[in-house]
Formats: C-alpha cells, structure tokens, sequence
C-alpha cells in the first residue's frame, strides 16, 4: 500500500497495526527517523529487543544475511524486527537483487522488514529500478515518501515543540529559524534544543512565564547552515561590505567546513540568484522558476532569491558564476592551499562586483 498522506501511516501506528514490509524514502531525515523509531517500538518492544531485532547498514548488505534474519523465528514474541539503513536496491548486484526481490514478492509473516532509502535522487518515476522497488513494497507492504514540509507546517511544529518547553515566539521567529536551518527538521530540531536550553537559564525560580524567544536570542545561540551563511557572504560582496565577508569565511573555515564546500556553496548562490534574475527580466515567477529548476522543497531560496537579485546586475552574476567555475576547478586540480584559494576569489568577486557600483 502507498500511503499518500503521513496521516495515514501514523494512524496505523497508532492502532497498532503492522505490514510486513516498510519502504522510507523521501528528503526530510528527520521524519523517516521520526517513523524508523516508533515502527521499531511497535514491531520489538524493548523487553525482547535484544533478542527479536537486527539492524543491517545498506551499504554493506549481504542478501543471505538478510534473508536468514528475516527466517530466523522470534523469541517469546510475535513477530521480529528487521531494519536495512540506507539501502541501496541499484547498487546490489543482479543475484542479491534476485533473492531480495524473491523475499519482497513472499515476505515472512512473522518479521517487519523495514527499508530506509537516504538517497534524495531515488524516485520510482525518473529509475527504473527504483519503480521496482516501490511496487514490490507496494505489494508486500507500505511505502511512503517523506517529503520537505511546507514553511507554515514547519511554523506549528516549531511553535508546538517550543511552547512545550516552556517557550513562546512569534511566526517571524519561526521564519526566521526555518531559514537559517534551510527548511531542514533535523537541523531545526537541534537548534530548538539549544534555544529551549538558553530560556531556561533566563528563566527566574517564581516564573511561570513563557519565556519569549526573540531575534537576538536565534542570531546568539543558533547556528547557520553552510549554504545560509555562504548566501550572507554573497550579499555582503554584492554590498561592498568586505570586513563582513571575511569575518564569514574565517567563522566557516574556523568551523572546519571545507574551502570546497564553501566555494561550492557560494557558487550555488551566485547561480541561484543570476537564474532568478533572469527569470525576473522575462517576467517569469516563483512557481515557474521552481517547475523550470531543481529547487523542489528550497522554495525559500527561490523567494529569497527574487527579492535581492533586483540590486545586481545580470552581468555582474553572470561573470561571478563563471569565475567561480574557473577557481573551482582550480582548487580541485592544483595543489595550492584552498584555503588561501577562496580567500583569493573572494577578493576577486568584490573587484567583480565593483563594476555595478563603479
């Protein structure tokens, strides 16, 4: 059965029923761990765990393994609970895809097989072998597909969770969490920890007070993600702002994020912003900007995008995006320190920007 609503599969967790077979796939981590968990408390309660559930890592999977842990009989319990993690039904070879696909076609009634895809790329419309996948899950059980949630479902989880803690904010509070976390629940989900942690040392003894969580309080305690301070970055070279951008970089190489992963994180900014520039001068919006490119659940960088590219010139994005491009493949083919490299493109890119301003 495919669920198409989370509803579903979380009303059946909570009637305490059980397929045979569980297929998590999607984007949103946080949420197929969130469902990972409670089917594991439901299929090997905790009194027999130890004896009724084997975990296998997909990327080192062994089909007879697998299948002998799915025969084995449980002990002093209805059924067995089996987990593959981030497997991988492409990257098995044809005869471990052979005996899995037997086992999926004739499950064994007394284990819950539960198969937790990581790959964002996998999508039984665009692989074949996905495809197959999902329908012989389909067959044998339930499948579902844990997408990004929308910005106000993210505003009531975030609001809902803090309010719990003893916290209050406003919904800009919660946007203003949402995009320093890229939308990410498992980021938001920690960096709510933090925030409810802090309250609670500005709480007084007598209080019974929410504390209110404000917007110093987020800039103070949360972290950004790479690609939000790197998209910082990139608006404070637009600006001419220098002393703001190098402080940026030194916190992120500080922080030991890699001059690659920097540098490719600003590219993908510079680019992003130059598509929606162009796609503002040919009058196309929001929704066509995300049909026409890959920005499925980024529907914040798109808005984001729109709403500062209109101080930049197409010309000066356009050369940015291209210079980027050459130190990329500078840093990945030379031996020079790439540290000293993005220091040195981002020197560059203000000499760059500087033409729009000049």
């Amino acid at each position: 059965m495919i669920f198409k609503e989370e509803s579903q599969l979380l009303q059946s967790i909570k009637q305490g029923y059980l397929y045979r077979v569980y297929l998590l796939y999607g984007e949103e981590k946080y949420l197929k761990e969130m469902y990972l968990k409670r089917l594991i408390r439901l299929a090997a309660p905790e009194e027999f765990q130890e004896f009724n559930f084997h975990r296998f890592d997909g990327t080192q999977l062994s089909a007879d393994s697998l299948i002998e842990s799915c025969e084995a009989m449980p002990f002093l319990a209805e059924q067995r609970c089996v987990v593959v993690d981030k497997f991988d039904f492409e990257g098995l070879n044809a005869q471990d895809k052979e005996k899995l696909t037997a086992l999926l076609e004739d499950p064994v009634s007394s284990t819950v097989l539960i198969l937790t895809v990581d790959k964002e790329e996998f999508s039984p419309k665009k692989s074949a072998g996905a495809k197959k996948l999902v329908n012989l899950c389909d067959k044998a059980g339930a499948v579902i597909e844990l997408k990004k949630r929308e910005t106000s479902d993210l505003v009531r989880f975030i609001r809902s969770k803090l309010e719990a803690r003893g916290c209050s904010l406003t919904k800009d509070r919660a946007l203003q969490l949402i995009e320093r976390c890229e939308k990410d629940m498992l980021t938001i989900s920690g960096e709510m920890e933090k925030l409810a942690a802090y309250a609670q040392h500005l709480r007084t003894e007598d209080s019974e007070q929410p504390v209110e969580i404000t917007a110093e309080m987020i800039e103070k305690v949360t972290c950004k993600t790479v690609n939000a301070s790197v998209y910082d970055l990139a608006k404070a070279i637009l600006a001419d702002r220098f002393e703001k951008a190098m402080r940026i970089v030194e916190d992120l190489l500080y922080l030991r994020y890699q001059p690659t992963v920097i540098l490719s994180a600003l590219s993908g900014a510079y680019l992003d912003l130059y598509i929606a520039k162009t796609a503002k001068n040919m009058g196309l919006g929001e929704d066509a900007i995300k049909q026409n490119f890959s920005y499925k659940g980024r529907d914040f960088v798109v808005r984001n995008s729109l709403r500062d590219c209109s101080k930049y010139s197409p010309e000066v994005l356009r050369n940015s995006v291209s210079y980027l491009a050459s130190v990329d493949y500078r840093m990945k083919s030379s031996r020079a320190d790439s540290a000293i490299l993005l220091e040195q493109a981002v020197t560059e890119l203000f000499l760059i920007a500087s033409g729009q301003r000049g």
